[in-house]
Order: structure tokens, then C-alpha cells, then sequence
């Protein structure tokens, strides 16, 4: 005879909230912070009043979420597609991670931010170098709204033709 196991209404919330992170977190990475606000949301719409934190300590005690994957993923992912450390230190933000987390993420993976920022200018402004004040404002603005330091910035400007990266 088989025993069959009787869930509480409160262990019922938890376990539908637990799958509904599982679901999210097989989609892809996400931070301990922005799991919290959607788990958050789906048992206010419900009426529901779980022990979130304890959901989430499980989960991260289990392995299922990590706040260094999860930033690990985010700098590779932002840096790749052409972004400076300001917007991956400003999506960390977002995204509810600590500064140091996604500063040693970026010291671990040693990305050349001036080879980067040299990358994005050439896919965007091509490879001219800009002679006028109007056109190095406008390729320096790109630049700094990508999240290049002024470092970066400069070096990339002043990059001559035959500077291949």
C-alpha cells in the first residue's frame, strides 16, 4: 500500500513557489534579488505570505542559484557585446549584486577594456580616426554611454589606422 503525503495550504505555496523558481532558473542565471521580486510578485497575486528567504537559502544552499554564476554570466555576456565596466557595475545594480562580486568577475576574466572600447568605436564609427571636435564628442558619447572610462575612451580615439586589435 502506497503512502501518499498531505501538503499544508502554506507547504502547497512554497512548493508551487519553488517550482516556478526551478522554471525560472532553468531559463537562465538569475540573482538571488531578481528571483526574490518575481517570486514576490507571484505570491502577492496569489494572497499568499511565504518565507521567501528561506525559499531562496534552499535553493542557493542546493546549488540552483548563485549570485557569482549569475555574475559570472552577466559580465562575460555585457563585456562581449561590446560594454565598459560603468554599465556592468550599473547592471549589477540592477540586478541586485554586490560591487565586489562583479568587480572580481571582472578581474577574473581580464578583459583589455581598451581593446574593447578600440571595437566598438570601429563597429560604430568605423575606422577613420574623427578629425573634427563634433565628430570625436559624438564618438566619445557613444562610447561613454557604453560604460568606457575616460581612459578607454581616449585610447580608442586616438587609435590610428593601422592599429589592428
Amino acid at each position: 500500500m502506497e503512502k501518499r503525503v498531505v501538503l499544508t495550504g502554506v507547504e502547497k505555496q512554497i512548493s508551487s513557489l519553488r517550482h516556478k523558481a526551478i522554471g525560472l532558473l532553468a531559463r537562465r542565471e538569475q540573482s538571488r534579488d531578481e528571483l526574490q521580486r518575481k517570486l514576490y510578485l507571484k505570491a502577492v497575486e496569489k494572497g499568499w505570505n511565504v518565507d521567501l528567504e528561506f525559499l531562496l537559502d534552499e535553493l542557493e544552499r542546493q546549488g540552483l542559484q548563485s549570485d557569482l554564476r549569475f555574475s559570472e554570466v552577466l559580465v562575460r555576456s555585457k563585456a562581449n557585446a561590446g560594454f565598459g565596466p560603468s554599465r556592468l557595475y550599473q547592471w549589477g545594480v540592477q540586478y541586485g549584486l554586490d560591487r565586489n562580486l562583479v568587480h572580481q568577475q571582472m578581474l577574473e576574466q581580464q578583459f583589455d577594456w581598451r581593446k574593447n572600447a578600440l571595437q566598438q568605436k570601429r563597429k560604430h564609427c568605423g575606422w577613420a580616426v574623427a578629425t573634427s571636435p563634433q565628430d570625436r564628442a559624438k564618438q566619445a558619447r557613444y562610447l561613454y554611454q557604453r560604460g568606457f572610462a575616460q581612459e578607454h575612451i581616449y585610447y580608442a580615439l586616438d587609435a590610428q589606422l593601422d592599429e589592428r586589435p
